[in-house]
């Protein structure tokens, strides 16, 4: 009986040393295939082992491989389209500078005043698309940077907000030969926003017609929404998809001005403010849709 015993548990001890040397191997596989495979590679670990804690073990590493393979693939493309992005930019930021160098260049040997006045006015008109350029690249940055969480909603009147950025925005609207067609039914509505965040909304909304629109604007109210119309030159070359992505632009040329941050400053601000923007295509006329929450009046809160 002691006989049977021992070689019982011989058997046994032979069993788990078996079990143990595969083990071992399957360690020093897992192992050989991390340290010989890059970070970006599409490695998947077998299971050579059917044990419950090896295949728990295998989908769990596999799991992070997964993970960590996407945040490479996303910080790849975060990279690339930065760079793309930056390269767009500096292009942005060359052509009104440059543009203004040359016309200083020209007014400096220009005798006749009339003809100076004109090119002072230029020269004044590219460095006030450089100074929007970099407002919107510095507020973009402070945005990413949490300042949106500063963003306060009160209870505030619509109709002031948007007669001011109109008014902002008049030399542009001007020099675009736009004039903008208001129906405004009623101008004593209210709304939940903060007033500075929705200034700015409005100015990049109109302003986005004015720069990217080919000629005429329709500015609605309805309720606690405002949509602003324009007609564009190549309605195929939007995509309403990305059109409030950062940097995107349709007019790949870039000749327009804009750094394709004025749409996207307009998501993330009006998101902070418990409202949404909206945009639609309806033939050749782009409508952009703000709708924020309705407020009681100021006096009545």
């Amino acid at each position: 009986m002691a006989y049977i015993l021992v070689l019982i548990l011989a058997a046994a001890v032979l069993v788990l040393a078996a079990l143990l040397v595969r083990l071992l191997r399957q360690l020093n596989t897992w192992a050989d295939l991390l340290e010989s495979t890059g970070a970006d590679s599409n490695l998947r670990l077998p299971a050579a082992l059917r044990l419950r804690p090896v295949l728990r073990s295998c989908r769990a590493i596999n799991g992070r491989l997964d993970q960590a393979q996407q945040r490479a693939l996303q910080a790849r493309r975060s990279g690339e389209e930065l760079q793309s992005a930056m390269a767009a930019v500096s292009h942005d930021i060359r052509t009104p500078l440059a543009a203004a160098g040359g016309y200083l260049e020209l007014m400096r040997q220009e005798p006749d005043p009339e003809k100076r006045k004109k090119y002072l006015d230029i020269i004044t008109r590219r460095l006030q698309d450089l100074e929007m350029l970099l407002d919107q690249l510095f507020l973009y940055t402070r945005l990413n940077a949490g300042e949106a969480a500063r963003v306060r909603p009160v209870p505030v009147r619509l109709w002031p907000v948007l007669c001011d950025a109109l008014t902002a925005l008049y030399p542009q609207l001007e020099q675009a030969h736009i004039e903008p067609q208001i129906d405004f039914p009623d101008r004593e509505i209210w709304v939940q926003a903060d007033r500075e965040a929705l200034a700015r909304v409005l100015r990049n909304l109109i302003l986005n017609a004015v720069q990217h629109g080919s000629g005429g604007m329709v500015i609605r109210q309805r309720e606690s929404s405002l949509t602003i119309e324009n007609r564009v030159a190549d309605p195929a070359a939007l995509d309403l998809s990305h059109l409030f992505d950062r940097f995107w632009r349709a007019d790949h040329a870039r000749g327009r001005g804009g750094a394709g941050l004025g749409l996207a400053i307009v998501q993330q601000l009006t998101l902070a403010q418990g409202g949404r923007v909206e945009a639609q295509l309806m033939g050749a006329t782009l409508c952009l849709t703000l709708t924020l929450q309705p407020a009681a009046s100021a006096a009545q809160g």
